[in-house]
């Protein structure tokens, strides 16, 4: 079977032109997350590698934007989404840690500083609606949080009045995503347009998908086709291969956004395939196919009996996830032809197969937490990571 998915490759490559990045997709964009310029020799870089760290690329929740975001009570036996009342610091007095722990993590932020007008809960329950799209919520805070904090740990946090307001793991995540989506200063480089042709790839759709198909026309769209694989391979290599730093990819090729947080990847070369004039008039010395799985963080689920039915065995967790069952990893599996030059760089590429990240992107990590938009500033004093950590990988 292997020999035959390769001649199929080898057929299908023959009709397709591999083509040089474009200013959107130039790879260079990522010198600023590493402090340094990628490295564009193939043979430089590794074929595969995993985060050293594996603190790093945490599961969460996507914190959907129809449920509240981040002021979702998730562990509460009744949470009904923006429609709840206020907790008086009275009644927080005589509440116990456990009754206290079942409110959001927007509340227990608020909480925790004394604030009992909960301003940081009635802005974010302001920024979103019950009647946003299922997959609308802070995919990016999260998938760019878990790549530049360790794994927070629980902790406990007593305000001012003697209230001690315990804080799981996803409601520190929760807070961290927030801050990333709205607060972060950090420097932002990306690969890739947006893609805003309606539907799914082929064998990807989901039961609460629609049945929209993209055209032909629109799934060439160059925002489509993007992002330019030889681009792609440069950066996966460069980032986590060489510099073990991890980035966002849009997995959803076309105009649903998922972003998730790329942490391990494994190419395979399986063949060169013979240069055309054309080649040659564009530099091209060597043309490779590629096969590369890309690994990535996936999302937990707010437990309920359909989740649990379907097999959806990873919850959002008052405990950390780092070094746990609970720990979620997918993966997208990647056919690409890579264009060298004569002195062995990447220049370019061709997809091969359809599934391919509509972009990637990466923001580095704030100096500090600060109440930019939102008031956070009391991160600094609830963010505790976990200690545990993969040492063999170091």
């Amino acid at each position: 079977m292997k020999n035959v998915s390769i001649l199929l490759s080898l057929l299908f490559i023959s009709t397709a032109h591999a083509e040089k990045w474009n200013r959107s997709n130039n790879p260079d964009y990522f010198n600023v997350i590493i402090g340094t310029s990628v490295e564009k020799k193939f043979e430089n870089l590794p074929l595969r590698a995993t985060l050293k760290d594996d603190r790093f690329g945490w599961s969460e929740t996507y914190w959907p934007s129809y449920l509240g975001g981040i002021a979702y009570r998730w562990n509460h036996p009744n949470p009904n989404p923006f429609n709840y009342d206020f907790h008086t610091k009275e009644e927080l007095l005589s509440m116990s840690q456990e009754e206290i722990s079942q409110l959001s993590p927007a509340e227990l932020y608020d909480i925790a500083m004394g604030d009992y007008s909960y301003k940081l809960t009635r802005k974010v329950l302001k920024k979103f609606s019950p009647d946003e799209l299922w997959w609308e919520g802070i995919c990016h805070g999260w998938s760019l949080s878990s790549l530049n904090y360790p794994e927070p740990d629980k902790t406990i946090l007593t305000n001012s009045d003697g209230i001690k307001v315990p804080f799981g793991s996803s409601d520190v995540k929760a807070l961290l995503s927030m801050h990333d989506s709205y607060n972060s200063r950090g420097v932002y480089a990306r690969v890739g347009e947006r893609c805003s042709a309606e539907g799914k790839v082929n064998g990807e759709r989901s039961s609460e998908d629609s049945e929209d198909v993209p055209t032909n026309s629109e799934a060439l769209r160059p925002s489509c086709r993007d992002v330019n694989p030889g681009a792609f391979h440069i950066v996966l290599g460069s980032l986590i291969g060489l510099h073990s730093k991890g980035f966002v990819a849009d997995v959803d090729r076309f105009n649903d956004v998922w972003n998730q947080p790329v942490t391990a990847y494994e190419s395979e070369l399986i063949t060169s395939y013979p240069l055309t004039k054309m080649d040659i008039k564009n530099g091209v010395t060597k043309k490779i196919l590629v096969k590369t799985k890309m690994i990535y963080g996936d999302e937990l689920q707010f437990f309920n009996q359909q989740a649990f039915d379907d097999g959806e065995v990873n919850f959002v967790s008052k405990d950390p996830v780092t070094g746990t069952a609970s720990q979620a990893f997918k993966n997208k599996n990647y056919e690409y032809v890579l264009e060298l030059n004569r002195s062995g760089e990447i220049i370019g590429g061709e997809w091969l197969s359809e599934t391919r990240p509509d972009m990637i992107w990466m923001k580095t990590k704030d100096n500090g937490f600060n109440s930019n938009a939102l008031p956070l500033a009391g991160l600094n004093r609830i963010y505790k990571p976990v200690k545990r950590f993969n040492a063999s990988n170091i």
